[in-house]
């Protein structure tokens, strides 16, 4: 009987907080989708300008992709900020990007581990 009156009074003290959790996770859950389509066009904004600096992309190309791209982008920010959600990392992250995109001999773009296409530079 003991027992019994423990498991109930355990069960008691621990459904608020299994509640509390699964509210916060719902909560987040617009945020976790938005940041993923944020990320995902950023990427795609990396890809293709890698892709158009070898020449596996045309001009006409790149300009529709990115136009995409840069309207995804865009909106998955506005619901961040509509969600009060604010990314710090954000501005880091794209000059991280670029950074790797950048030849360190001549500046221009390339493909990250790969050699410079307009120096010669290798990685």
């Amino acid at each position: 009987m003991i027992a019994l009156l423990a498991l109930a009074a355990l069960i008691y003290v621990v459904a608020p907080l299994r509640r509390r959790e699964s509210e916060e996770l719902e909560r987040n859950a617009p945020i976790e989708d938005a940041d993923a389509r944020r990320r995902a066009a950023f990427g795609g904004l990396v890809d293709i300008e890698s892709e158009r600096a070898v020449g596996k992309l045309s001009q006409a190309d790149f300009d529709a992709l990115r136009a995409e791209y840069e309207a995804e982008a865009l909106a998955a920010l506005k619901e961040l900020d509509a969600l009060g959600h604010e990314d710090t990392d954000l501005e880091a992250e794209i000059a991280e990007l670029r950074a790797r995109m950048e030849c360190p001999s001549c500046g221009a773009l390339r493909t990250p581990g790969e050699g410079c296409s307009e120096c010669g530079a290798p990685t």
